[in-house]
């Protein structure tokens, strides 16, 4: 065992321990920890509601569009085999887009119809994921799926006919109405707005009400390999095309959702790291008291040989061992609060009668995802600071001079 080691261990057994500087440790030892859970806690959830944004939000809607400005496109085959000569897409889909308000037993609400073919929406969407019944995946001419929370607003079940009215073709006006009824075949629930304005019906069906020949639609729909880089692709992805036609990535409508949440992860970065800063310099005030309360001690083992360099590390290991039990307990909080949140939240919500999140959000729950890169660069910091932080307290009681200690 190194002398540094062996000092250490004398120290802590000794009546530091019980004084002011021993107060001062586990004060500095317990704020770590707190810092150290809270931005692990924090992180999880940031990287749960981005994990959400990627696997729920950003799988239904269509990560890159491609719409005619005037005229309708046509020969959907060949414009799927020119796209999908580029790398990064993964399949294609047309689509018609309308405009419409759903009315039953006298309550109206705004929705964007959207006409698909089924079995090719699946291959760019993963809405059938969250469409009851299952057997509503498969549309048929006059059905309709519409969000839940919708569906719930307007007092609709399942088999229960909706008005749609819709503007005549080549207009936006509702002054010139068309009313169809369609059927409610089934719903989505994705927990968040979307549910509100979501609808699909046929592309046959909206090609029948846009007045548009079987071949024709307003547009393609891309699913790219990488999500997050959709916005730096399109453009190249579009060159494939031979038609004029306008560029719309989902971060036009969700952009400013994924921008606040790694907006929130920085502020958190820097809020709870200056947490855990001010209890690692804590350790300053922690290791100053104590070289003090042991000037004696230091001049002592100055006189029997012990030199500058065995003084300065038996300081430095006082700090790291601090900082290491308070980085041990932090992460076990924060790796127990990470993942125990989700279920905590939906206990406080179903105790409450209130779940803040529903409606408000893209999703009706907390969601948590521990990285383990998370847990290393918070390790990691945590243990620079605290190095930095024992430095000068360590030069501090090196400079400690045995004949005016022990003079005295």
């Amino acid at each position: 065992m190194s002398l540094s080691v062996y000092l250490v261990k004398g120290f802590r057994r000794g009546k530091g321990e019980k004084s002011v500087s021993g107060f001062f440790s586990k004060s500095s030892t317990i704020g770590i920890s707190l810092g150290v859970a809270v931005l692990i806690l924090a992180l999880s959830v940031i990287n749960g509601f981005e994990f959400a944004l990627k696997d729920r939000l950003l799988s239904v809607i269509p990560h890159i569009e491609y719409y005619a400005p005037s005229k309708p496109l046509n020969n959907f085959t060949h414009h799927q085999q020119r796209l999908l000569t580029h790398p990064e897409v993964k399949a294609v889909a047309p689509y018609i887009k309308l405009n419409a308000m759903v009315s039953h037993k006298g309550k109206m609400h705004g929705v964007v119809l959207k006409g698909i073919n089924p079995s090719l929406e699946q291959t760019v969407s993963k809405s059938a994921d969250y469409i009851t019944p299952k057997s509503s995946i498969n549309l048929a001419d006059g059905e309709v799926v519409l969000g839940k929370a919708l569906a719930e607003k307007l007092a609709l079940s399942l088999g229960d006919t909706v008005t749609v009215l819709l503007p005549e073709p080549g207009t936006q006006s509702l002054a010139s109405i068309n009313r169809i009824n369609l059927t409610l075949a089934g719903t989505i629930n994705l927990g968040g707005q979307l549910d509100m304005n979501f609808g699909q019906i046929t592309l046959g069906k909206a090609q029948q009400l846009k007045r548009f020949s079987n071949a024709e639609f307003d547009g393609l729909q891309v699913k790219v390999a990488d999500v997050f880089a959709a916005r730096q692709s399109a453009l190249s992805i579009g060159q494939s095309l031979d038609e004029l036609v306008y560029i719309e990535t989902w971060y036009r409508s969700q952009g400013n959702l994924y921008q606040d949440i790694q907006m929130v992860r920085l502020i958190v970065y820097i809020t709870v790291f200056l947490i855990v800063a001010v209890a690692s310099f804590n350790i300053v005030s922690t290791l100053v008291m104590e070289v003090k309360e042991k000037q004696s001690s230091i001049a002592i083992l100055k006189t029997m040989g012990a030199n500058d360099n065995t003084i300065i590390k038996c300081f430095l290991l006082q700090g790291i061992y601090q900082a290491a039990q308070g980085l041990f307990f932090g992460l076990l909080f924060g790796i127990l609060l990470s993942l125990s949140i989700s279920d905590i939240y939906e206990m406080i919500s179903r105790l409450s009668g209130n779940n803040v999140l529903s409606g408000v959000y893209f999703i009706d729950y907390l969601p948590s995802q521990l990285k383990w890169v998370d847990l290393l660069i918070t390790s990691a910091i945590t243990f620079l600071m605290a190095i930095i932080a024992c430095i000068f307290p360590a030069i501090k009681a090196s400079k400690t001079d045995p004949a005016k200690v022990l003079g005295h």
